[in-house]
């Protein structure tokens, strides 16, 4: 019996992602497609690899043990084909790359315009996901480099870091005439007293100190949950503020048109909130020369993306430091005039 290497790797990377939707799109194939790739294995098996439930996909007893011997073929296939691809320089290839969302929004855009006019002749394919699962995906092989939240993957022995990237700075923005953008002194806590908008699953280093000063303040409707949307990405994220007061966090270069348009502001920056991202690989896994073209590419990109991000902090900091001494200035003459009221009625 002959075995299609493409129905292993596709049963392969269900395993992995212990979905056949996640799968389907780290492989870049629909996911009917994928499904009929799995039955017409199982079938020239003649036993069943996974049962499918609510809760996902498990391999049965015999896809645990085929899907074991799977791996290694998988493995040294994919080993062999970046030895190919070495052996062939730039001429020719492919590459897979993951982008976690943040990282999507601010590097995906310049890294494949500078990629595709200086390597025309390279294929290139494009995951964004969480973190979580773009781990998954290059131990799978679905991927070949990923740039995403490093305290999610930096301890995964199965990984290695490439590279880390220089931090850029997030803010809380809010629609333009939100209600605390009327006020001269907002803390964390007055921020998140509002609905909050998260964009995929945040890391507990960036979730800890927002449950920690988070009040638990009831709406009309009741408690507010938290978060109270999430998003996938971070353009969705955005909209989901323009007609709300809902929060959300972000790069100010993520949101520079509507920055720009005068649909959101920036409220507030603790420092605490930045970027921790990196470049990561799969351990013991040699980077074709397409690969390693790409490293050099997402740096390029990241240091343009970061200058202008650093651009728009200086800009908005300024405004943002007179917004809190205009707000200052007007409570003190309102006190002012408080005062001269009180003292007359006690004339």
């Amino acid at each position: 019996m002959a075995l299609d290497l493409r129905l292993i790797r596709h049963a392969h990377s269900v395993a992995a992602h212990r979905s056949f939707n996640r799968a389907a799109a780290a492989l870049g194939i629909a996911q009917p497609t994928l499904s009929r790739s799995i039955k017409q294995l199982e079938q020239q098996l003649g036993l069943p690899l996974f049962t499918r439930s609510a809760q996902g996909v498990e391999p049965t007893d015999f896809g645990l043990m085929f899907l074991k011997e799977a791996e290694s073929v998988v493995a040294q296939v994919a080993d062999l084909e970046q030895q190919v691809s070495l052996a062939k320089g730039l001429r020719t290839g492919n590459v897979a790359v993951g982008f976690g969302p943040y990282p999507a929004e601010a590097l995906a855009p310049g890294c494949l315009r500078r990629y595709g006019a200086g390597h025309p002749a390279i294929g290139v394919r494009v995951q964004i996901d969480a973190p979580d699962a773009l781990g998954r995906a290059l131990r799978a092989r679905t991927v070949d480099l990923v740039v995403a939240e490093a305290s999610m993957l930096e301890d995964d022995d199965a990984l290695e870091v490439l590279a880390r990237l220089p931090a850029m700075r997030a803010y809380f923005l809010v629609r333009a005439r939100h209600p605390l953008l009327s006020r001269a002194d907002v803390t964390l806590a007055d921020v998140l007293d509002y609905p909050f908008v998260q964009i995929a699953r945040m890391p507990p280093r960036g979730l800890t100190p927002l449950l920690q000063r988070r009040r638990q303040k009831a709406s009309s409707e009741g408690v507010i949950p938290f978060p109270s949307i999430e998003c996938p990405t971070v353009p969705l994220a955005l909209n989901a503020v323009l007609d709300s007061d809902s929060t959300v966090m972000a790069a100010l270069s993520m949101a520079r048109a509507e920055l720009e348009r005068g649909l959101l502001s920036p409220l507030l920056h603790e420092p605490w909130m930045c970027s921790n991202w990196a470049i990561v690989k799969l351990r013991r896994r040699s980077l074709g020369p397409a690969a390693i073209a790409m490293v050099a590419e997402l740096q390029g990109a990241h240091e343009e993306a970061l200058a202008r991000d650093l651009a728009l902090c200086r800009v908005w900091d300024r405004r943002i430091a007179s917004r809190r001494v205009g707000g200052a200035t007007s409570r003190r003459a309102a006190g002012g005039v408080r005062s001269g009221r009180s003292a007359a009625r006690r004339g």
